[in-house]
């Protein structure tokens, strides 16, 4: 395929756009070319004007949409395109739910060569009003004034927000308790520099801040699942989405049981709590410190006694637990970072457990991790999405593997 040569950042060109790609944007083409096109909706004619010509794709910003798509929607939120907190407000949501199932299945293909035969079913639950946790920006413009929000998309300055329709609604209020305390001068940008990020999260029954502004509340939250009390703080990680955090720990726990139980990138022990009703012994491993000591914690305040937590790096314990030549687990479940598991992978095909369980925020890396487990021997048994980002391109992907 020839693909146009001339085309440069400036030019205004028509094309019609095929799909959503992972990232938000829209693809269309034009003479061979990929052009992405953020806050576009798949199947509509547009005007786009290129803002960036590479090699083999550009990207463009719409001048004008000829003809919308029937999935396009009006954002719900004012600072959508402008703050980039959200991607997808501009299409409905059944849509954003089927686009997201593409992202995980076209992962799956292209970068793991993985051809899943069967329905990838995606479990959801409200689209707004569901982040628990989030991180806002303090930014300081001049001595008089101040943004507080989130960042701007495809910027690293802030983006002033008054309310956010994906906080949950004690989060949003807090969000405005802030942006009082930032007015007043409560000790928030105080000797910080221009900007400075705070964290800011809901429990049961409370909110917390960390760093913790002036008169406002600070301290560890409490949240209660699944019969187990947890506590988290602010900056440690636990999971954003509260309306679906008993479907998560369902899907990745199941109702499978065992001898041992190895849960790998643990944090403040989300999955290990529920692991120790099922399996004899459970180990869960966090190499931050402060989410270990909160682990710990969870499981003495739960009076678990059949699980502990290690504090250090998930592929230097697997290593040590090859040298004692120990029997395999029954299972490994591991919760890594975006950027996947790749140097702790081949530690867990040396360990040889009976089943692996893998909860992925990104599906290209976790295809790319599953493809190792394949070619070393496991089988792909089942796999679901969660729509546990509404309004963004992100989606959580929980994966089983067993032994062939």
């Amino acid at each position: 395929m020839v693909i146009d040569s001339s085309l440069s950042a400036g030019d205004i060109i028509e094309v019609t756009t095929e799909r959503l790609a992972y990232g938000g944007e829209a693809v269309a083409r034009h003479d061979g070319l990929a052009v992405f096109v953020p806050f576009a909706a798949a199947g509509e004619r547009l005007l786009v004007r290129i803002a960036e010509r590479k090699k083999n794709f550009a990207r463009g910003a719409i001048e004008r949409i000829l003809v919308p798509a029937e999935s396009r929607r009006n954002a719900p939120c004012p600072y959508f395109a402008e703050c980039g907190g959200c991607q997808l407000q501009h299409i409905t949501y059944n849509t954003q739910l089927k686009a997201k199932v593409g992202f995980v299945r076209d992962a799956l293909e292209r970068v793991g060569r993985i051809d899943w035969p069967r329905e990838i079913e995606i479990r959801h639950a409200a689209e707004f009003g569901y982040r628990a946790r989030a991180q806002v920006k303090v930014e300081r413009i001049d001595e008089a004034s101040t943004r507080v929000g989130f960042a701007r998309a495809g910027s690293r300055s802030v983006c002033d927000v008054t309310s956010c329709k994906i906080l949950v609604p004690e989060l949003d209020t807090a969000l405005g308790s802030l942006r009082d305390a930032v007015a007043s001068n409560r000790g928030v940008l105080q000797s910080s520099g221009r900007l400075v990020e705070i964290n800011i999260a809901s429990g049961d029954d409370a909110v917390s801040f960390e760093p913790q502004p002036g008169g406002l509340p600070g301290g560890v939250l409490s949240r209660r699942l699944a019969g187990f009390n947890f506590r988290f703080s602010p900056a440690a990680f636990f999971q954003v989405n509260a309306p679906m955090l008993d479907t998560l720990l369902a899907e990745a726990v199941r109702d499978e049981s065992g001898s041992l139980a190895i849960d790998l990138f643990a944090g403040v022990g989300f999955f290990t709590l529920p692991l120790a009703r099922r399996y004899s012994r459970v180990i869960g491993i966090e190499s931050d410190r402060r989410a270990a000591a909160l682990a710990a914690e969870n499981i003495a305040a739960n009076k678990i006694s059949n699980a502990d937590v290690y504090q250090t790096n998930a592929a230097t314990w697997l290593e040590r637990l090859a040298a004692r030549h120990s029997p395999p687990p029954d299972l490994v479940l591991l919760d890594p970072p975006r950027t996947g598991a790749a140097d702790t992978i081949p530690h867990i095909i040396t360990a040889r457990p009976a089943r692996i369980t893998y909860v992925s925020c990104d599906p290209a890396t976790l295809a790319r991790d599953l493809r190792k487990l394949l070619d070393a021997g496991y089988e792909l048994t089942s796999i679901v999405a969660l729509d546990m980002f509404p309004q963004t391109y992100h989606v959580e992907v929980v994966a089983t593997l067993g032994l062939r």
